[in-house]
């Protein structure tokens, strides 16, 4: 069985140009958007532990973008996911969640307690996930996407720390 984690990521300036081009595949692959260089590069995604990208850690490097998960501090508690994508080819195995647990134990830590994301109204999908893990619709959005009708969707930080 392969080991596909989720690992810190560098700010997408500090991505490799093969990194760049494979987010901006993954993103036409498995959301229809399109994506420039530029755009990727110049996304406002700090470092820290809550930016994550999947790999393949038996692959030989350089590794193969096989998802990403970018989260940046939005206001007050709040966190926003900028972009959470995930090859087709490791979709319902789990990574997804995975990703997402250990993105709110980051976020947990620096202090956010709520998170808010921009989904695709046609992302059934992505809208069933965000909700099981308590986010819900706040408002639709025009225009947002190149392809259609987006929600901004908004709920809590689940993540509680553990205790020993």
């Amino acid at each position: 069985m392969p080991d596909i984690q989720w690992i810190p990521g560098p700010s997408p300036l500090e991505l490799t140009t093969q990194q760049v081009e494979q987010i901006i595949a993954l993103f036409l692959n498995e959301t229809d958007e399109r994506y420039a260089e530029a755009s990727v590069r110049h996304l406002p995604i700090p470092v820290w532990n809550g930016n994550l990208l999947l790999f393949d850690m038996d692959e030989p490097d350089p590794k193969t973008v096989q998802g990403v998960l970018w989260t940046t501090p939005f206001k007050d508690d709040i966190v926003r996911v900028a972009a959470f994508v995930i090859s087709k080819s490791h979709q319902g195995q789990g990574f997804g969640g995975r990703g997402w647990t250990r993105f709110e134990r980051e976020a947990w830590g620096k202090g956010f307690r709520r998170v808010q994301l921009e989904v695709k109204a046609e992302n059934q999908g992505a809208q069933r996930f965000y909700a099981m893990r308590g986010m819900r619709i706040q408002q639709s959005l025009e225009g947002y996407y190149q392809s259609g009708l987006g929600y901004m969707m908004r709920g809590p930080l689940r993540h509680r720390p553990q205790h020993e």
